[in-house]
């Protein structure tokens, strides 16, 4: 599952990972566009492999209730999830811990034992927190600044890998 999942470029990704006879579950929003024609009411395109769904992930019992209808347990979540910014840093900050501590939330919901989770985050005060509050919940947390993130940029990844179940 993608959580912040418009445009979609996790979701690509996610897809050739999990090849023709995995799925993935795309949450935004937006609309997501550019899987494939039209959706049928379930949410399903023409790929087969993607159900895509728009909708908010502070409705946690609607999003736990709909990705267990479609597919049981998980084994991976991320989330790219952003706040709109408004160029105050620790407001922008602290909005990014919240969200992504909601997709850990949903995650420790929704993830089968061993599961993983990948969420975008702003660096600051509150990080620490988080990564605390997960450390609890998976075997191993680790902080990633892909090569990618221009350098002023205070984004990273939280990585964490093995899910210790309820």
């Amino acid at each position: 599952m993608d959580l912040g999942a418009a445009p979609g470029s996790f979701l690509q990704v996610i897809l050739e990972v999990v090849g023709p006879e995995g799925h993935a579950i795309g949450i935004d929003l937006q609309k997501i566009a550019g899987f494939g024609d039209e959706t049928d009411k379930r949410g399903d395109t023409g790929l087969g492999n993607v159900t895509l769904l728009q909708g908010d992930i502070m409705n946690t019992d609607g999003v736990v209730a709909a990705v267990k209808k479609i597919a049981g347990v998980l084994d991976v979540v991320t989330s790219d999830l952003a706040p709109k910014t408004s160029g105050i840093k620790d407001v922008d900050q602290g909005l990014s811990v919240e969200l992504t501590d909601q997709a850990f939330y949903l995650a420790t919901r929704l993830l089968k034992p061993g599961g993983n989770f990948v969420g975008k985050v702003f660096e600051g005060a509150d990080l620490p927190w988080l990564v605390k509050r997960m450390k609890k919940r998976f075997k191993k947390v680790t902080l990633f600044k892909p090569p990618a993130c221009r350098d002023r940029s205070f984004e990273k990844y939280i990585v964490a890998g093995g899910f210790l179940g309820e």
